[in-house]
């Protein structure tokens, strides 16, 4: 039988190419009644080919049928991208909204999943001005609105490992690095539409109404490196490359995502530049949510805000674990064992984290955010030594010689840190001489760039 549809598929394309599209639907069709299950969408071929002799009634009802059979099969995704180019061919189509919104609704209860809660413990630290001890139990997605007490936000979250990945995120991965932790070994599927799950009906249709369906042929650029990022994309159907750039002329190849998952999200959240090109590997159907539609919908729902962020908090955590200099000497299985040791904490901008001359609050690593490195020297000038962001390390060097810290550090914007407690890194000590290794180098650096600093008298104010 597959050499009989490959050869009807040969057939109707050539019939597609040549502009003869009422023969091409007879032996799309044809080759739908072969196999119903797996090839539905010949009869969305079937469909285009109605649209392009003008025939919208016909074009349709296939459409609603073939969303009717991917919705009965569970595939909700590819269900409402069908009924999706209905209300393109007719955005009126208000039998369309309902349908998509009663699939949905039928359909998406078992996706429902609820916010996770993690315990937080706010300890008697004076280093960090809490007010007392106590242990709150709250949603980690509500940390960015709480209330500053003393020079940080008073919460610290505890996460395990199921907070920090999630298998529909994996960020790309240099082929050259050698155990990396896999997401997709960890987790059960996220909901097939994450971002969507707690809509009502009515949000969900006026969403639907603004999301943008865009279909690509395979090898279509959709993302390209370096780009201001404009767009966030869900995959609806087929399979997208990512490629990082080796040279002016060449890419490699180090991910593939393909259908449930979304992509765009890190440069769009972060204000930042595409980290990576993405380009299609497959026929491809993307939803396209334009930053200015995600933005509205975000502070419209707050459950798509919440879901988002979620996610682009995980990829953070996921990319400090996999790819900072720090963890590359462990076993993925210890690195793990270590990540569960911090305590995420989220800082507006201009708080000290650490201070000259203070105690010493802990080893922090930067998610998110720019932090200034400055000293005040004695005669009460100031002198800026760095600015560092995602991914550096500090409070290395006090913690090592047990002296009091030589520098302040404080937050340039809102800042997301990871912060390892002083009484913890004796943990370090002994079950990770290679983490210790690693530090003792840097700080080797940094005395040697301070050193020069000193005696160059550079950037005193």
């Amino acid at each position: 039988m597959m050499d009989k549809k490959n050869r009807l598929k040969n057939k109707a394309n050539s019939y597609f190419d040549r502009a003869n599209y009422k023969k091409a639907i007879a032996v799309f069709e044809e080759i739908y009644a072969l196999d119903e299950y797996n090839e539905k969408i010949m009869l969305l071929r079937a469909a285009r080919c109605y649209e392009l002799i003008k025939d919208k009634r016909k074009a349709i009802l296939i459409y609603i049928r073939v969303a009717k059979e991917y919705a009965e099969s569970g595939f909700l995704l590819k269900a409402i991208a069908s009924l999706k180019n209905v209300l393109e061919l007719e955005p009126n189509h208000i039998e369309t909204q309902e349908l998509i919104a009663d699939l949905y609704a039928k359909n998406g209860k078992i996706y429902e999943k609820k916010k996770p809660k993690v315990k937080s413990f706010i300890k008697n630290d004076t280093s960090f001005k809490t007010k007392k001890a106590k242990i709150i139990e709250e949603d980690i997605t509500d940390a960015e609105d709480l209330i500053i007490e003393g020079d940080f936000i008073a919460k610290e979250d505890d996460f395990s490992e199921e907070e920090i990945f999630i298998n529909q995120i994996t960020e790309p991965i240099p082929p050259v690095m050698q155990d990396v932790i896999d997401a997709s070994t960890l987790l059960k599927p996220l909901p097939e539409i994450p971002l969507f799950s707690k809509l009502d009906k009515e949000a969900f249709i006026h969403l639907m109404n603004k999301i943008e369906l865009k279909k690509y042929r395979k090898e279509n650029l959709i993302i390209k490196e370096g780009d201001h990022a404009d767009a966030l994309y869900i995959i609806l159907s087929g399979e997208v490359k990512i490629l990082k750039e080796i040279d002016e002329n060449s890419n490699i190849e180090i991910a593939r995502l393909s259908e449930g998952s979304f992509f765009g999200e890190m440069a769009l959240l972060g204000n930042s530049q595409r980290m990576a090109s993405v380009e299609a590997a497959t026929e491809l159907e993307l939803f396209v949510i334009s930053k200015e539609m995600l933005d509205e919908i975000m502070n419209k729902y707050s459950s798509i805000r919440e879901t988002l962020f979620k996610f682009y908090r995980n990829r953070l955590l996921y990319n400090i674990i996999n790819f900072s200099p720090m963890f590359q000497k462990i076993e993925k299985e210890k690195r793990l064992t270590l990540i569960k040791k911090f305590r995420s904490k989220r800082l507006f901008a201009n708080q000290i984290i650490i201070e000259q001359n203070g105690e010493i609050p802990g080893l922090f690593l930067v998610l998110e955010g720019n932090i200034k490195v400055y000293r005040l020297l004695e005669n009460a000038n100031r002198q800026d030594i760095i600015t560092v962001s995602r991914g550096a390390i500090l409070g290395e060097m006090s913690l090592l010689t047990g002296s009091k810290p030589m520098a302040y550090c404080s937050t340039l914007v809102k800042t997301w840190v990871l912060r390892l407690p002083t009484e913890d890194f004796d943990f370090l000590r002994t079950e990770y001489p290679e983490v210790i290794d690693y530090l003792k180098n840097l700080k080797e650096d940094r005395e040697y760039e301070l050193d020069l600093l000193g005696k160059l008298n550079i950037g005193i104010y």
